[in-house]
């Protein structure tokens, strides 16, 4: 077999070789975890993450309670006295959970409080 003709093609080829290897290298640079700029939408996004998982943390408080005390209520025949109490317990430990969240610093606060 004859070698192939080293002529326009080549360079064609080598043209879009180049042109691949700059797009491959700007899609790694912009897939780096530090790249992006940090903007309205990441910021959007973790407040949106702290909401949810304090309304998970309230809620799956008051559900364990409540569960918790309907079946010691069924085990030991005590009708409602335990799941109010259990009940009680998982909603004051849902609102510590979603306070503590609430409380906990962002990781601006600091760059913030450095500024001033």
């Amino acid at each position: 077999m004859s070698e192939p003709d080293k002529s326009a093609s080549d360079t064609e080829l080598r043209a879009r070789l180049d042109s691949l290897k700059s797009a491959i290298g700007r899609a790694e640079e912009s897939e780096k975890p530090g790249a992006s700029p940090a903007g309205k939408d990441k910021a959007l996004a973790g407040a949106m993450s702290s909401g949810f998982r304090a309304a998970t943390d309230l809620a799956g408080g008051i559900i364990a309670g409540a569960l918790l005390g309907f079946l010691g209520d069924r085990w030991l025949g005590t009708s409602p006295f335990l799941l109010i109490a259990f009940l009680v317990i998982g909603t004051i430990a849902g609102f510590r959970s979603a306070y503590r969240l609430g409380v906990r610093p962002t990781s601006g606060s600091q760059d913030d409080a450095a500024k001033k």
